[in-house]
């Protein structure tokens, strides 16, 4: 699961249309990155903008903060997570809430701000994480009842094996798909492991640079080496629709590859697309470890990744951007070796 919603895309330079792949490359990743902090950096100032004009305050202080950003240098999740609750807390017309959100800012360490190193840890272990997790327990999820929302620390659970277990995975997908390792490395700076329900990891704009993953009961190094790319490409993706909305019919609807009703073709994109990744890797686990039994895996995410594939196809309206995104899609429809 993941939140889908892009931000507002501005006009597309022209630096960032060969950008727009399938194909993973850390080159092309870093200068989304770059030009994501960049658009970040635009509406941070922009929500301070508006709460200095709304409250009638002295906010230079803080803007003058955020402008220090640079494009160049990677940001914590606590940076992002600053900006979503401001925005929400604006939204909402809450003075007190503004207030609160412009006071946590304003006392944020600038090491919090900037603390992109990476590491797999348990979840509740950052000051960030407690308002993010909040509102991913609190917001509805259509088709996902409040009892299968469930997210909770691990407490007293040892969380060394699972920890091993990611860190396994994550070697795994780097001797398989360097490419796409190179691009987990650039966009990911946390992995939070978490206890519960419903959700088997999750990953948002709203915390960008972290991933979500809920011990597995089962085979733990499969289960994280999915999970890790399902939301690593989600994060991707997003990025990709922070600059180009890449549909002209978003909102219209089709059958989803990894739902029984009806979706948005937004919604289809990212399903599609996650899966053709997912596709990917495992197509390159089958044939570098064998002996690893990926094969059944394999078969549901061509399976499913093909239904995707033929609804947009029959149905999307591509931006030029959105169109060379899903042609770029047609190797693993087809079937092109994983290994060159």
């Amino acid at each position: 699961m993941t939140d889908l919603q892009p931000p507002t895309a501005p006009e597309l330079e022209d630096s960032l249309a060969e950008c727009f792949t399938a194909e993973p490359s850390v080159a092309r990743a870093r200068e989304l990155h770059a030009s994501y902090r960049r658009l970040m950096r635009e509406q941070f100032l922009q929500a301070l903008g508006a709460a200095a004009e709304g409250l009638d305050l002295d906010l230079s202080p803080l803007s003058h903060r955020i402008e220090g950003i640079s494009p160049n240098q990677r940001l914590s999740p606590a940076a992002y997570v600053a900006l979503t609750m401001l925005t929400e807390a604006l939204r909402s017309g809450d003075v007190t809430r503004v207030g609160d959100r412009l006071q946590a800012i304003w006392i944020m360490p600038e090491s919090e701000l900037r603390d992109s190193a990476f590491r797999i840890q348990p979840v509740l272990t950052e000051a960030w994480e407690t308002p993010f997790i909040d509102s991913v327990r609190n917001d509805p999820i259509e088709g996902l009842s409040e009892d299968a929302r469930i997210v909770r620390p691990l407490l007293a659970h040892d969380p060394g094996p699972e920890i091993s277990a990611c860190e396994a995975a994550l070697g795994l997908l780097e001797e398989i798909d360097p490419e796409l390792s190179d691009e987990f490395r650039e966009y990911v700076s946390r992995v939070k492991l978490f206890a519960g329900r419903g959700y088997l990891g999750f990953s948002s704009p709203a915390a960008f640079g972290a991933i979500f993953m809920r011990l597995s009961d089962t085979d733990p190094v499969a289960h994280f080496l999915e999970h890790l790319v399902h939301e690593l490409s989600h994060l991707h993706l997003n990025v990709l629709m922070a600059h180009d909305p890449l549909l002209r019919n978003p909102a219209a609807t089709g059958s989803a590859p990894l739902r029984p009703d009806q979706r948005p073709l937004y919604q289809i994109l990212h399903a599609t697309f996650v899966l053709g990744r997912n596709l990917r890797v495992t197509r390159r686990v089958v044939e570098r470890h064998p002996e690893l039994g990926y094969e059944r895996a394999l078969r549901e995410f061509e399976e499913k990744f093909l239904e995707g594939f033929r609804t947009l196809q029959e149905q999307a309206e591509f931006t030029e951007p959105g169109r060379r995104l899903f042609q770029s899609l047609d190797a693993l429809r087809d079937g092109a070796p994983a290994l060159r």
